[in-house]
């Protein structure tokens, strides 16, 4: 356990070892830095993997890649999720998964929004996909299109049934009392 504490330490927080002000410190975190490069990519890859099997997508599908950005003392990370399988559902819930994903990194380090400066999508040349052309430009001035109506829970439904019932015996009711008040005749005709 410690070793992670180490290993995610934010700045300040080097596990109890101290350091003197100035460069030292900044080459400190640089070579903090670095030692922490392999542990970050794996880190992304593996939260990846779980994210897809837990939201139950094939982990086929999609290739997590990290990209390094070395800048000055530091270095930044990319994660580029490469689509490998057409599914129109990958691109409707894209963003969903992708705040999945960087909470579950964010679970892991919470300091993942300092290294990590993207997560972008990636679709190869030869994606076979069912829109091989574009729409005529009109479509995209349309109307939004509507939402896809949710599925009712299964609580709704039940309820409307009970009303239905509820309805037809208060009818039921009414007709009886309409003909309970019809004057009766005495004489039993």
């Amino acid at each position: 356990m410690e070793l992670i504490k180490r290993l995610f330490a934010g700045p300040g927080e080097n596990g109890g070892v101290t350091s003197e002000p100035g460069f030292a410190d900044s080459a400190h975190q640089a070579q903090d830095f670095a030692a922490q490069l392999p542990t970050r990519r794996e880190l992304l890859r593996v939260r990846t993997r779980n994210t897809l099997r837990l939201a139950g997508i094939p982990e086929a599908w999609v290739e997590p890649q990290v990209l390094v950005e070395p800048q000055g003392r530091r270095t930044f990370l990319h994660l580029r999720l490469v689509v490998r399988h057409w599914d129109e559902r990958l691109l409707r819930y894209a963003v969903a998964f992708q705040t999945r994903l960087m909470s579950e990194i964010e679970r892991i380090d919470p300091q993942a929004r300092e290294w990590l400066l993207s997560i972008v999508w990636c679709f190869p040349l030869d994606l076979a996909s069912p829109y091989p052309e574009l729409p005529q430009p009109s479509a995209w001035l349309d109307a939004e299109p509507q939402p896809q109506p949710q599925p009712q829970p299964r609580q709704a439904s039940e309820q409307d049934d009970v009303q239905s019932d509820l309805a037809q015996l208060l009818a039921l009711r009414d007709a009886e009392l309409t003909r309970s008040e019809l004057p009766v005749d005495v004489r039993g005709h």
